[in-house]
């Protein structure tokens, strides 16, 4: 079955669009918050996907506009995100955060996935 969109295959540790390679690296240091804001409005980040859905071997991906990500950022995102490995909803305001990971482009900058739970 052929995949249509962005997505992670979990199997090859990669980024698809369609059956295109977008990424085959992930980042081993995940930012604090301070300098994922910064990167984010200092225009340092490619892309920004949010997944809302996953499998065992896949994670599907949406595309999001970064100047939406910009203002909704002290709403949303900021107070919702998740450095850690493991989180409590509780802890969150409305109950729901983003892990993050950091993959790497073409262009060699990063492409921010925010993986949403609820």
């Amino acid at each position: 079955m052929r995949r249509k969109g962005h997505f992670i295959d979990k199997d090859k540790n990669q980024i698809f669009n369609d059956d295109a390679i977008v990424s085959s690296k992930v980042y081993p240091n995940t930012p604090t918050l301070q300098e994922l804001e910064q990167m984010v409005f200092n225009g340092l980040v490619e892309m920004i996907f949010i997944c809302n859905y996953q499998t065992e071997q896949t994670s599907k991906l949406e595309l999001l506009s970064i100047n939406d990500i910009k203002y909704e950022w002290n709403t949303k995102y900021k107070y919702n995100i998740s450095l850690d490995d493991e989180a409590y909803l509780n802890d969150f305001p409305k109950g729901y955060c983003f892990f993050v990971e950091l993959w790497e482009g073409e262009k060699g900058t990063p492409i921010l996935v925010l993986f949403e739970c609820h």
